[in-house]
């Protein structure tokens, strides 16, 4: 199961949640990871916020997997509410009596995660 949720973060850039699902053996548990992408004004499609380019690659790659996706969500400019938004709209798509296991808590870990703010 997949969700791809998309929000104008600042000014031209628009960053993208994308929430897999996958149900275990027994279809009463799911496990759920994130995925997050930005576009700015000028790309012509969806790329990951960090790239081989850009200055905290080093940090990236010498990270694990969780501290990876935090990176990540933060430098794409998702604010918490954003993310607790696409998590509430993962939950109703799937439907009643799923448990839901998150591969990384990410919501519990971004406490004071307030997303980009704008250049004035």
């Amino acid at each position: 199961m997949k969700l791809e949720k998309a929000f104008y973060v600042s000014g031209d850039r628009v960053a993208k949640i994308v929430v897999h699902g996958r149900l275990s053996r027994n279809r009463v548990e799911m496990t759920v990871d994130f995925e997050f992408l930005i576009k700015e004004k000028n790309d012509i499609d969806f790329r990951p916020p960090i790239g081989e380019n850009h200055p905290q690659y080093w940090k990236l790659k010498n990270s694990d997997s969780n501290r990876s996706q935090l990176l990540q969500l933060e430098y794409s400019g998702i604010s918490r509410k954003q993310l607790r938004e696409a998590i509430r709209a993962f939950k109703s798509q799937a439907g009643p009596g799923i448990l839901f296991r998150y591969e990384n808590a990410l919501e519990q870990k971004t406490k004071y995660l307030r997303g980009m703010r704008a250049q004035v």
